[in-house]
């Protein structure tokens, strides 16, 4: 099982107090209560020893106490993470207009953590926050159905929108459970169209049914969230795209196999030139097109000219 950098940071960061109220505690009962082995709690308490407050003097840091014979570990110097959170004015109501907005969103989150987490902070101070206020789109109206569906285990009907294939079809799904990942929530679900186990961006289905048929239950379900929901098919050869500076966002936003740098003709950003596995040869068109004259594709000129006939086509429709 692969970890996260986000994952190790939480550990690592809720080490510091774990052992400042427990000094002398031992590394393995470190690793019994994080969950890991003693060998990635010693990485962890190294890195710790390297951390500390800005300045970064051996004053600063952490002071980890090991001790190697009997296998425990003290905490000397904390630098300030048992110290409670202050914040100031302008952090309280970032946080508390965040928060709002956040408890809008139907089905996605404990709505009643997050009203206790909003009390806390206007008791703090934090009453300036209401000057301001969110309204949040709702951007994903299938999102309170496809939440009922999980918590009670029974099947949705749905009709998806299919980007890559710019397709809607319609499904039955057992719902497994809800994924925020990539910016999106995604249902992860058992697709009897499929016969296999597939995520939908709950903002692409068009419209859901909660339907009375219990779903079935999964063998075995992966515990890790991916980093990234789509995984190309390793079978389609790549497609080698020039992107123009302002373009380059694709090479971040997408999977790519290579990226090389272009010579611009000042100082400012070149063109790139990059390799990806498309979803499909419909999908990279309406790409292309979306980037109007940003991105040329170079080594397939079966698409580049059906680039060219739908461009043609869009302008034809303005006339």
């Amino acid at each position: 099982m692969t970890e996260t950098a986000t994952d190790r940071l939480a550990r690592v960061l809720g080490l510091v107090p774990y052992i400042s109220r427990r000094p002398g505690v031992a590394l393995a009962d470190l690793a019994v209560e994080f969950g890991v082995d003693v060998t990635q709690i010693a990485a962890d308490l190294d890195l710790l020893m390297v951390c500390g407050l800005p300045g970064y003097y051996p004053d600063d840091l952490i002071d980890v106490v090991l001790d190697e014979e009997g296998g425990t570990v003290s905490i000397a110097f904390d630098a300030g993470i048992e110290r409670p959170v202050r914040l100031t004015s302008d952090e309280a109501v970032a946080l508390t207009v965040a928060l709002r907005a956040f408890a809008d969103l139907p089905g996605l989150v404990d709505a009643d953590a997050v009203y206790s987490a909003l009390a806390k902070l206007e008791q703090a101070g934090a009453e300036t926050a209401g000057a301001v206020r969110v309204a949040a789109a709702d951007a994903a109206p299938a999102l309170g159905a496809v939440r009922t569906a999980v918590d009670d285990s029974r099947q949705l009907w749905m009709r998806y929108y299919t980007a890559s294939r710019d397709a809607l079809t319609e499904r039955i799904v057992d719902p497994i459970r809800l994924l925020v990942t990539d910016g999106h929530a995604y249902l992860e679900g058992y697709c009897h169209s499929a016969d296999a186990v597939r995520h939908f961006r709950v903002d692409r289905i068009e419209d859901v049914k909660v339907l009375d048929e219990p779903a079935q239950g999964q063998l075995w379900v992966d515990s890790d969230i991916p980093e990234k929901m789509f995984h190309p098919d390793p079978q389609i050869p790549p497609v080698t795209l020039r992107l123009a500076p302002s373009a380059r966002w694709v090479a971040d936003y997408y999977q790519t196999e290579s990226s090389t740098e272009l010579p611009g003709a000042d100082d400012g950003p070149g063109e790139l030139r990059i390799s990806l596995r498309a979803g499909g040869d419909d999908w990279l068109v309406r790409l292309v097109l979306s980037l109007g004259g940003g991105a040329v594709i170079e080594d397939r000129p079966d698409l580049t000219l059906r680039v060219s006939e739908r461009a043609a086509q869009a302008l034809a429709a303005y006339r």
